[in-house]
């Protein structure tokens, strides 16, 4: 693994930490027979969810192409 610095290590514990606090949201699993588009308040709790991980992922992927490239 790439060396990160005392900064990319604490900020890669906080996206971990935040993605294991979704990974056990009530919403980061749609249930089976679910159908979209039904219920618009249940929608938007699925949808806010997926958009965190999502952003979560992304700043995990830039925080390793940095360590990566040594910026």
């Amino acid at each position: 693994m790439w060396k990160m610095t005392l900064k990319q290590r604490r900020r890669h514990s906080e996206l971990i930490s935040n993605l294991d606090k979704l990974r056990h949201d009530p919403y980061a699993r749609v249930p089976a027979g679910y159908t979209h588009g039904e219920n618009p308040d249940e929608d938007e709790k699925y949808n806010k969810v997926f958009v965190a991980v999502k952003s979560i992922v992304e700043e995990l992927q830039q925080l390793e192409i940095a360590v990566r490239d040594g910026d």
